[in-house]
């Protein structure tokens, strides 16, 4: 492959839609990506992961799908109620530009097809949608009907594959080291630099070696740290020695702030750029932070005019794209940083956490709306429990305990003992909660006909990089939430079985769904079920939801390790 046609891309896409193995995936994209000339390698990367950037990037294709309808209907000189009948027939717009257009065929390259994407992306202000539309319609007058199909999707973000992130460094590790062994330290780099384009061409042009050697860098986000649960209070003294830090854990929007120069980047936990949603807070840090250079990270939390903490739920009503200014009064918010990763692009993250704490004070101007996390330093359970209660009286979800040894590194997107977090609801001794990634839904009957009855849901065995299903969630929702559920999941369905979802015969959904949407359930207990497949068949006993989690990515959800942890005490 000298020169690789997108033809030869599109028709691996179709062959990995027919496979529901995740190995038989792994082996087929990595065969591919041994013939892949290396200057091509990050481009099919991204392409194959359904993107043309990394989501920190903020590069938004930014076509809906009444433009690439529109973009179908000049390339075929159709008009567009014709072109509208056929995609209300067919479902799939893809479906539509294949049978529609791309009759002259021609070597379509795969690096024009990816620049004339980022030409969309680019087309912003004054007759921007014309331009995008233009642009698309130009690219599919050139392509094949394959290759028409699956511009389609990628632009409209519908490729729907099974597969991710973890996936393809999997087939990176296979294709470029001749095993898996290496994923490890791929995924290492990765959690360091979320960005699957950089990692497949430092690998494919650089070696392992050079991957290695990647570090953390001020304008882009790193993997966030996780903290790990304990059933007993007084187990924190078992799995912490020493002094422990235990700060107020919130019930907010977790985000990593990158300050360089004039300009500071905050970014969510799933690594988009959320700056225009909190314009005050990144002020906030312009202003207030003594340091020209830094990535620091905390929790923004909605607040009331005496300070105290609200719920989530608050907090969502900033997610939004207009009226910003409005709501920054009529949601006020604070941010609490609680550590820091990088100083003047020095990385900080392999240095212990008192130090870190220590630097963060320095550099951190307390004002109404950003200030430290609060935290106690102690060795004594007792006052660590106080401290807990206080926390709770005042809106807080409870603790994170944090090690204060010499090896209390901030491990980039790792779950382990360093933290370790204490919620009201294990203190109180009631029913758990768990993130759960939803990958299918039954319709429902009766009362719920023409909307879904229940929502299949699963963890994520990080391990063998899949989702494996753990309770069907049908109490918690309210009437209005019912009826927007199959609008809201629309996007997210497929025809066949992800590869990536592990489910058992007599528990097939009506639906499928690509996991993407995260939802926060409470559970009474986790027993054994023939017909669940999480771990040796765990599942969640009366499970009820609670809240979507917009922030967290499927991969994010509570992991089945975790699930096994917790019912074995």
């Amino acid at each position: 492959m000298a020169r690789l046609l997108f033809a030869k891309l599109a028709e691996l896409y179709e062959q990995l839609e027919k496979i529901t193995s995740g190995n038989a995936i792994r082996a087929l994209i990595s065969a591919f990506l041994k013939k892949v000339p290396k200057k091509n390698v990050e481009q099919v990367t991204y392409m194959t992961v359904g993107q043309i950037a990394s989501e920190y990037e903020d590069i938004n294709i930014g076509i809906a799908e009444k433009m690439v309808l529109r973009a179908i209907a000049t390339t075929a000189d159709k008009d567009y109620a014709t072109i509208t009948a056929l995609y209300k027939k067919l479902g799939d717009t893809g479906l539509v530009a294949e049978k529609l257009v791309g009759k002259k065929r021609k070597n379509l390259p795969v690096n024009e097809v990816f620049n004339a994407l980022h030409d969309i992306a680019r087309a912003t202000g004054a007759g921007s949608q014309r331009k995008k539309t233009l642009i698309l319609a130009h690219l599919l007058k050139t392509a094949s009907p394959i290759e028409a199909r699956y511009i389609c999707r990628i632009v409209l973000g519908t490729l729907r594959l099974g597969v991710g992130d973890m996936t393809v460094l999997d087939s990176l590790a296979i294709a470029f080291t001749g095993s898996k062994k290496a994923k490890k330290e791929l995924e290492q780099a990765y959690n360091i630099c979320p960005d699957i384009g950089i990692i497949a061409k430092t690998l494919a042009t650089k070696g392992l070696k050079s991957v290695r050697k990647i570090k953390t860098v001020i304008g882009r986000p790193i993997q966030m740290m996780l903290a790990q649960r304990i059933g007993k209070f007084e187990e924190l003294k078992e799995k912490i020695n020493g002094s422990i830090a235990a700060e107020e854990k919130y019930d907010g929007e977790r985000i990593q702030a990158h300050k360089k120069g004039r300009t500071t980047i905050l970014y969510s936990r799933r690594l988009e750029n959320i700056t225009r949603e909190f314009p005050e807070i990144a002020e906030q840090i312009q202003e207030n932070v003594k340091a020209k250079n830094c990535i620091i990270e905390g929790d923004c939390v909605a607040v009331d005019a005496q300070g105290n903490l609200l719920p989530f739920q608050v907090i969502m009503q900033r997610k939004r794209k207009y009226d910003i200014q409005e709501y920054i009064k009529k949601v006020p918010v604070c941010f609490y940083v609680f550590d820091l990763l990088n100083l003047h692009g020095v990385s900080y993250i392999d240095t212990a956490y008192p130090a870190r704490r220590a630097l963060l004070k320095r550099i951190v101007k307390e004002t109404q709306r950003l200030q430290l996390a609060k935290q106690i330093v102690s060795t004594n359970l007792d006052d660590i429990e106080e401290f807990f209660n206080k926390t709770v009286e005042r809106g807080g979800e409870g603790i994170i305990a944090k090690s204060c040894a010499s090896n209390s590194f901030y491990t980039p997107g790792k779950r382990g003992w360093l933290w370790i977090k204490w919620k009201r609801e294990y203190a109180a001794k009631m029913a758990d909660t768990f993130d759960l990634a939803v990958v299918g839904a039954y319709h429902g009957r009766g009362k719920r006909g023409g909307t879904y009855g229940a929502l299949l849901c699963a963890a994520y065995n990080s391990t063998a990089d899949r989702f494996e299903t753990v309770c069907k969630l049908g109490s918690g929702f309210t009437d209005e939430e019912l009826k927007t559920l199959p609008k809201k999941f629309r996007k997210y369905e497929t025809k066949t079985k992800p590869a990536r979802v592990i489910v058992h015969k007599n528990l097939v959904p009506d639906v499928w769904f690509t996991p993407a949407i995260v939802v926060e359930v409470v559970g009474a207990e986790i027993t054994q079920s023939p017909i669940h497949t999480a771990g040796k068949g765990l599942a969640l006993r009366f499970p009820r939801f609670i809240k979507y989690r917009p922030e967290k990515k499927p991969e994010q959800a509570t992991t089945v390790k975790e699930i096994e942890a917790m019912a074995e005490k």
